[in-house]
């Protein structure tokens, strides 16, 4: 479910660039590589930042998931982290709603 919160959060179809990946962004531009491909970069990306927030949980990080991607994670830009980590658990909870 995260890959599509950060979809949306991210600006969805309207996004310069899918999921915001920054890192495939003149790729995209040129139309070299797909919205399937950065997905799954993106995915990828995710389950990285699962694994990493789930040893730092037990190393006593207080933090939930949606903190860790904004503050630390897929996010981490202190001048957004706040308004990210709000519009992603609003998107959260739209699409868990929605099961």
């Amino acid at each position: 479910m995260w890959l599509w919160v950060i979809f949306i959060i991210e600006g969805d179809c309207r996004a310069s660039v899918p999921f915001g990946w920054l890192k495939r962004k003149a790729e995209w531009r040129a139309r070299k590589i797909g919205f399937r491909q950065i997905m799954i970069e993106v995915a990828r990306e995710i389950k990285r930042e699962w694994a990493k927030w789930q040893k730092a949980q037990t190393q006593g990080d207080k933090r939930d998931f949606a903190a860790w991607l904004a503050q630390v994670g897929y996010n981490a830009n202190p001048a957004e982290a706040a308004t990210w980590e709000k519009n992603a658990r609003a998107i959260y909870r739209l699409l868990q709603a929605q099961l």
